[in-house]
């Protein structure tokens, strides 16, 4: 069974994640398009309650599991990392199919609450997706915990195509029945999606569990019957065969607790959303359609935006744990300080140019991605990107921090950063959005006095705590430098292409132009070590 290194699990998520998230891109400008910027409004009403609940069966769980893997692995313990699997497996069925059922039994309800009263069917048809996701994150977990990323890598792939394909196909084909139904179209579209990635899943453990018998059998065959010879003399009653398994299902909640915690509140931000701004706006004397379509541009289109950088760093942060847990259990010290330093270097190198091209481009940016016909609305969604852009910045650390605390047993503290921003968020929210003058436009501030005082508490103790010596020369100074000058091309490329191509080829060629000076500059600065250099491209594999 093959191993992959930090770099390379972290460089397959993230390609498979660019890819995804232009998939996505492909998928959600089209589908505004469709939707409009009330169906957008309706559709990010459904979404922040129905993220809400993955985080309870997801990504905390990926991380968790991943951890209790690789530790096991680490101490060439097969048979334990199998069982860690079987009964998370058992345990997310149980939790994915629990929370379906809520989410159906209370549909009605919450689409009273949130000011959409007939929303409600698009809860019923996004529901079973909740199963899916929680029976593929079991199968990320085992993956990602033997340092296998390509089963999520590719798994991100899968879930995006048919979200694109059917997802529009149905939205498109009900839409001429209204807007909600076209939403409800693009939401059984997810539904759809998740079902195939889930079934992916199986699929390709079966295919592993037969290319990888040894790992199953002979590797742990020893310990297998040496625990089979305790239980023979210690439980002589059938009834406690399973004790074991429970055990371990136990361990496993315990373990993705504090992860859940940690995870939970920023989709819990989105949620308050969802029932905040349209109720405080219509307060303000603004019609539900118009109230909605703001909500439509803020999360549909401005937070979209925002997210696509997150998508690298996330990947990061997915890979760092299970290679940090693996590392301690080591006790392999200087490899845990080489990841960490890496790893907060591709964070500034992927967030900060990302900052200037939003606070800079952003109007032509909306301009070149979406199709609005009101003016208003394009001038708008323009000015709420610009003042995101620094949310990129606050973000992707926000991120990368989380998961370092989380690797090294203080997951209470991104808990805790966390729940004191969204104290302030929700204050800031209400009292802003409440300012005629500002509207929706108090959301994006909230929003970055939320990630900022998150990040500068995260901050703190990730010092505090981790003890590395960062070059920031090279992880943060060159990066920005080199940001500036990519500005500063994309500015001149504009100026000398408007004249001789069209309005969407001369951005696009200054984005690309600008692109490439920043690595060119990146490599100039000498950003990367020798040693990093190398570790980019290195693939170690080891048999277990």
């Amino acid at each position: 069974m093959k191993k992959q290194s930090f770099v390379f699990g972290a460089v397959l998520l993230s390609l498979s994640g660019i890819l995804c998230k232009i998939l996505g891109a492909i998928y959600k400008i089209p589908l505004a398009n469709v939707l409009g910027t009330q169906g957008m409004g309706i559709y990010y009403l459904i979404f922040p309650i129905y993220a809400f609940l993955l985080t309870f069966v997801s990504n905390s769980f990926v991380v968790s599991i991943s951890k209790s893997v690789s530790q096991s692995v680490a101490h060439n313990d097969n048979l334990r990392a199998y069982k860690i699997f079987k009964a998370s497996l058992i345990l997310l069925l149980i939790l994915g199919c629990l929370l379906s059922v809520v989410l159906c039994a209370l549909s009605k309800i919450i689409a009273k609450l949130q000011g959409v009263d007939n929303s409600y069917l698009c809860y019923i048809a996004i529901s079973p997706a909740i199963i899916s996701v929680a029976i593929s994150s079991a199968f990320k977990g085992f993956f990602q915990g033997l340092q296998n990323m390509r089963p999520s890598a590719l798994s991100q792939i899968i879930d995006q195509l048919f979200k694109l394909s059917i997802g529009f196909t149905l939205a498109k084909i009900l839409s001429k029945k209204g807007i909600m139904y076209a939403t409800l179209g693009a939401l059984l579209g997810v539904t759809i999606a998740e079902i195939v990635t889930m079934t992916y899943f199986v699929i390709y453990y079966l295919y592993f569990k037969k290319r990888n018998k040894n790992f199953f059998t002979v590797n742990i065959k020893e310990q297998v019957q040496n625990q089979n010879n305790i239980e023979n003399k210690t439980n002589s009653n059938p009834k406690k065969k399973n004790k074991g398994l429970f055990k371990i299902m136990k361990e496993v909640l315990i373990g993705a607790f504090p992860f859940m915690l940690s995870s939970v509140i920023l989709p819990m931000s989105l949620v308050i959303d969802s029932f905040l701004i349209i109720n405080i706006l219509k307060s303000q004397g603004f019609e539900k359609v118009f109230a909605t379509g703001l909500l439509g541009i803020n999360s549909g289109i401005v937070n979209t935006l925002i997210n696509l950088p997150s998508t690298l760093s996330i990947a990061i942060c997915m890979t760092i744990v299970p290679y940090i847990t693996y590392s301690l259990s080591k006790r392999d010290f200087k490899s845990i300080s080489q990841k960490v330093s890496l790893a907060i270097k591709l964070n500034f190198i992927i967030s900060l140019p990302c900052v200037f091209v939003f606070a800079i481009y952003a109007p032509s940016i909306v301009r070149i991605l979406y199709s609005m016909n009101s003016v208003y609305e394009l001038q708008l969604a323009g000015s709420l990107l610009a003042i995101s852009s620094i949310n990129v910045l606050y973000l992707s650390f926000l991120q990368i921090s989380t998961s370092l605390l989380q690797a090294i047993n203080k997951a209470y503290i991104p808990v805790v950063s966390l729940s004191i921003s969204l104290i302030f968020k929700i204050i800031f929210e209400i009292g802003l959005i409440s300012i005629p003058s500002l509207n929706i436009a108090g959301a994006v501030i909230s929003n970055a006095v939320c990630y900022f005082i998150s990040t500068a508490i995260n901050f703190y103790y990730f010092r505090k705590y981790i003890n590395i010596k960062t070059n920031i020369v090279r992880s943060f100074l060159y990066p920005l430098f080199s940001s500036l000058i990519m500005s500063l091309t994309i500015y001149l490329s504009i100026k000398i292409l408007q004249n001789f191509v069209s309005y969407l080829l001369c951005n696009l060629l200054s984005l690309f132009f600008g692109a490439v000076v920043y690595f060119i500059f990146l490599f100039l600065f000498k950003t990367f070590t020798q040693e990093e250099k190398s570790s980019l491209f290195k693939f170690k594999s080891k048999r277990t």
